[in-house]
């Protein structure tokens, strides 16, 4: 989402500076404890997306995508394929979300499994080793074209897979948020406050912050509060100042829409129908097909 990843942008650029006084607390959480103070707190108050117009396009992109999969060992199913089940019978092989895996640099590894490098998979918290052999109770071994995980011994009846992998291929888009970003500055003086909201209003208006922040197009000051006294019953002292900046920022949307889905082996028999042994190949020839259901 967009408006968590703007926030989430600007959470990092402050964190990583030497503000004065040095926050204790940078992000969405109020403070509250004195050892949280000073802190920074980021909100939006408004935010809209503006439309692209008719036909939002995105663009085909190639290289190596990190992708995160869970997969629910109590009900191993795809939430868009309900009746589609990623573990087979035995339940020591499990099909992922995406087939056509790449190796970590985007290249292709062909027949070869995957490597430790290229795919991490873990069972209700417990790391499995990847191995390019038949693996052990402890192991598992990965098939990059069918996404197939191969485990030595029955998955467990609950809990979950959870895998990291890489995808060749997928759709990346940009969507853009116009709004009005709130940051407040919290410390146990009013001194604190200012000094700390100075600072922060500092960062965030040069030029500095719309290098750092990719895709941060425009952000300019709307308004700077006064310094609230002090609430009274809280458990700490705490003095605010509030200051509002409009911005406009773009967030980069990947999505492996056309990145290979599952991939299922199908086994097809199939047999001449010219009645000659063995078959011949000839211009009125016929091939018959059977798939089992």
């Amino acid at each position: 989402m967009v408006e968590t990843t703007f926030l989430v942008s600007v959470e990092n650029y402050l964190q990583a500076l030497t503000l004065s006084p040095l926050p204790q607390l940078v992000g969405a959480a109020e403070p509250a404890a004195a050892g949280d103070l000073p802190a920074i707190v980021l909100s939006l108050e408004t935010c809209e997306r503006p439309g692209t117009g008719l036909g939002e396009r995105s663009a085909l992109v190639t290289g190596a995508l990190p992708w995160q999969a869970a997969i629910d060992l109590a009900n191993p199913v795809l939430p868009e394929e309900p009746t589609f089940v990623l573990l087979d019978p035995t339940r020591t092989r499990l099909i992922l979300p995406h087939g056509g895996l790449v190796k970590s640099d985007g290249s292709d590894p062909g027949a070869a499994p995957l490597e430790p490098a290229d795919i991490t998979v873990s069972v209700a918290g417990l790391p499995r080793t990847v191995v390019a052999t038949a693996p052990d109770a402890t192991q598992v071994r990965a098939d990059p074209l069918t996404g197939e995980l191969t485990f030595g011994g029955p998955l467990p009846a609950s809990g979950f897979v959870a895998v990291t992998y890489f995808i060749g291929q997928w759709e990346q888009r940009l969507e853009r948020a116009d709004g009005v970003m709130v940051v407040d500055t919290c410390a146990t003086t009013g001194d604190d406050a200012r000094t700390l909201s100075d600072s922060v209003i500092g960062a965030l208006l040069s030029t500095h912050a719309r290098k750092q922040i990719v895709r941060l197009h425009a952000i300019s000051l709307a308004s700077v509060s006064s310094i609230a006294a002090p609430v009274q019953g809280a458990p700490t002292t705490l003095r605010r100042r509030t200051a509002r900046f409009a911005f406009r920022f773009e967030a980069e949307i990947n999505r492996p829409e056309s990145s290979g889905g599952v991939i299922r082996r199908i086994p097809v028999t199939s047999d001449m129908g010219d009645g000659l042994r063995p078959p011949g190949v000839l211009a009125g020839s016929s091939e018959d097909f059977t798939i089992p259901a």
